[in-house]
């Protein structure tokens, strides 16, 4: 019986696969299902036994012939879709990154949660290896991982000097300080196969935010509007968990201060596991920038991120911000047991930064 439970989840799986991605592949197991279903509904001959005798109801007396042959041309479908994957996957490069910055807690190699199509490409690793740097006051130990970061773009680039963007494909899994994950977001910006990660803190797995974008919103609130002369804005994103306003405005006081958050007022790790809604979002959040805050203050100099979220939004945030008409960008590290200030450093890029550096 669980055999039987297991092939039609396997069946349901690959009607729903069919729907989102719809490919040749998803097209062929489309039809392969509904051939199957409709074939087993033609050969379906039920009995019922009665008081008044025993009845038969046969559910279909169609011809099987186009069922049957729906069924191998759906076969052939898959079987050549799989050889051209494996003929594409000979000819890839899969840079897989592996970002640990916080604490390491035998978190598993991301490949093995890596979806099939990216398993069959022979990856490159690629290993930022950090632990307990969101403990650390070293600015040069920062520095040091900054460094290995900022390696990235020319490693991707000499490993496959001979194949165009489309055939190179990054995993970036990572759980690092979020100045770290915007600044390998906005390094990598221009490629355009990335897969980026999370790890699943309970479950204790990776995961690729495939669910899908269910609509909801972002609210933008003005926490404090300065005069057209202010040179920097607070931007505080609170979606897995509420940020220390306070403190922001402490420690940044002669800022503008806005705050973003999900329209509902909810919080939760993982709390936007959906690729598509997290790139909405992002460029939500964007689109606010460019149409609210540098029309606001001409004299713009400097925007100021504080982020709670999980790691592949601050990846696609740091990814969005890579615009040439944007201030310099910093992304600021919290620190709760800092003996001086909860933000003690950050990282910037972009403005009149040249590449990226640590700030304090």
């Amino acid at each position: 019986m669980m055999r039987i439970v297991q092939v039609f989840l396997s069946f349901l799986r690959w009607y729903i696969e069919g729907f989102r991605n719809p490919t040749m592949n998803g097209i062929a197991k489309m039809i392969l299902v509904w051939s199957l279903t409709s074939l087993a509904a033609l050969s379906a001959d039920l009995t019922f036994p009665t008081q008044w005798g025993t009845i038969s109801l046969s559910l279909g007396e169609g011809d099987a012939l186009l069922c049957k042959s729906l069924i191998v041309i759906s076969l052939l479908m898959i079987f050549y879709t799989e050889y051209q994957d494996k003929m594409e996957a000979n000819d890839s490069q899969l840079i897989k990154i592996r970002h640990m910055g916080l604490i390491d807690h035998s978190i598993d190699d991301v490949y093995n949660y890596m979806p099939r199509k990216l398993k069959r490409i022979k990856p490159q690793p690629f290993d930022i290896e950090f632990d307990n740097s969101h403990k650390t006051t070293n600015i040069d130990e920062l520095q040091q991982q900054l460094n290995q970061i900022c390696r990235l773009p020319q490693t991707i680039k000499d490993s496959g000097r001979s194949l165009n963007n489309g055939k190179k494909h990054l995993v970036y899994g990572a759980v690092a300080p979020v100045p770290m994950l915007a600044a390998v977001g906005h390094l990598v910006s221009n490629m355009q196969n990335v897969h980026v990660a999370d790890w699943d803190r309970e479950a204790k797995k990776w995961h690729f935010n495939e669910l899908l974008d269910d609509g909801e919103k972002l609210n933008f609130e003005i926490l404090n509007k300065r005069d057209n002369q202010t040179t920097s804005v607070n931007i505080a994103i609170s979606l897995s968990l509420k940020l220390r306003l306070n403190n922001i405005e402490t420690e940044f006081p002669d800022s503008a201060f806005y705050q973003v958050s999900l329209d509902s007022g909810d919080h939760g790790y993982d709390k936007i596991s959906s690729e598509a809604k997290q790139e909405r979002l992002v460029k939500n959040i964007l689109e606010f920038i460019n149409n609210e805050i540098i029309p606001s203050y001409p004299k713009l100099e400097q925007l100021n991120f504080f982020v709670a979220a999980q790691a592949s939004f601050v990846f696609r945030l740091g990814s969005v911000l890579n615009q040439g008409h944007l201030p310099k960008v910093v992304f600021y590290h919290f620190n709760p047991v800092h003996e001086v200030k909860t933000h003690p450093w950050g990282i910037a890029f972009n403005g009149k930064v040249n590449g990226y550096e640590v700030v304090e």
